[in-house]
């Protein structure tokens, strides 16, 4: 049996909770790859699964939640300065001031995040920041390196 490779866009709208209009203002923003089949557009399931994983805003009706893979490589500014020990205000100077690598995601409360890898390494080449006593296996610095 073959397995489905692509969806009408009502089933990816529905998938979201989307009414037609929001669902056809995804597609038109090219999130995903989509394809014409007998004059329809079809949603590339493959890709509208990773763009799911790589974002935060849209949420499944049925199923696991966004942004999986997104957030395996990043880490939120409040995250961040709650494994400093410092305010939010602090890291963001830190962010802009030491150009971390970063992610600006669409429509979220998480506007900002930092990428993981960018982030250690600056821990680890600084001697003014620690991270704060009991916060330090908070992520598991393999499952970051095998995300890269």
């Amino acid at each position: 049996m073959m397995s489905k490779t692509s969806m009408s866009v009502m089933e990816m709208g529905r998938s979201l909770g989307l009414c037609k209009t929001e669902s056809y203002w995804l597609v038109h923003k090219e999130q995903f790859e989509t394809r014409l089949v007998a004059g329809k557009m079809r949603v590339m399931i493959e890709s509208f699964e990773k763009w799911y994983a790589n974002q935060l805003h849209y949420k499944k009706v049925n199923g696991e939640m966004p942004g999986t893979e997104l957030l395996k490589r990043t880490m939120t500014v409040p995250t961040m300065a709650s494994l400093l020990g410092i305010r939010e205000a602090t890291a963001y100077e830190l962010i802009h001031r030491l150009h971390f690598r970063s992610v600006k995601t669409e429509y979220s409360s998480q506007r900002l995040l930092i990428d993981k890898a960018t982030f250690y390494e600056w821990l680890e080449n600084q001697t003014h920041y620690k991270i704060v006593e009991g916060k330090e296996n908070f992520y598991d610095r393999e499952e970051l390196s095998e995300a890269q």
